[in-house]
């Protein structure tokens, strides 16, 4: 007997419609910080919220107020529409990231992609410790302190053992 069962697990975050598609995007982490890697997820769904199979698909990211192009990822083939691009954004700045999808065996989207635009926000990392700052600055003085007491306290016991064991 053959027990084969399909899971499917989709991105959740802003999402698009398009005629009978759902898009959806979900960047990681919530809010990018210049400068640190990201990456920004993408799920184009069909009608019954399902993935589409064998789609073609290109990332465009823009600079919102100014409509520059700061990257240009090529068309590249899917076997599932759960698609992810890494990225590491250079500037604190709002953008507009455009998914086009080409959609094979669909008569509209097959030939001329579906288009589907989200806006994203670049933040400096104000409330978020790097980690190297983070361990010099916190942990390593917090495990000095730790190890400090301890041997402080096995010395303390140390003592009075000895103290105990000695004749009258």
């Amino acid at each position: 007997m053959e027990d084969s069962h399909v899971v499917y697990a989709h991105f959740f975050g802003a999402a698009n419609s398009i005629d009978r598609y759902q898009i959806v995007f979900q960047p990681l982490p919530i809010v990018p910080a210049a400068g640190e890697n990201s990456t920004l997820n993408f799920s184009v769904l069909d009608t019954n919220n399902s993935n589409i199979n064998n789609i073609y698909a290109a990332l465009t990211i823009k600079e919102k107020n100014t409509g520059i192009i700061v990257k240009q990822i090529p068309y590249k083939f899917y076997e599932f529409s759960d698609i992810s691009f890494p990225y590491k954004f250079q500037n604190n700045n709002d953008y507009k990231i455009s998914l086009q999808t080409r959609i094979n065996g669909d008569p509209k989207y097959q030939d001329n992609p579906l288009i589907s635009s989200f806006d994203i926000s670049v933040r400096t990392s104000q409330f978020v410790t790097p980690f190297a700052q983070m361990m010099l600055y916190y942990v390593t003085p917090a495990t000095v302190a730790v190890a400090a007491i301890a041997i402080y306290l096995q010395s303390r016991q140390f003592q009075q053992k000895k103290g105990t064991n000695a004749a009258p």
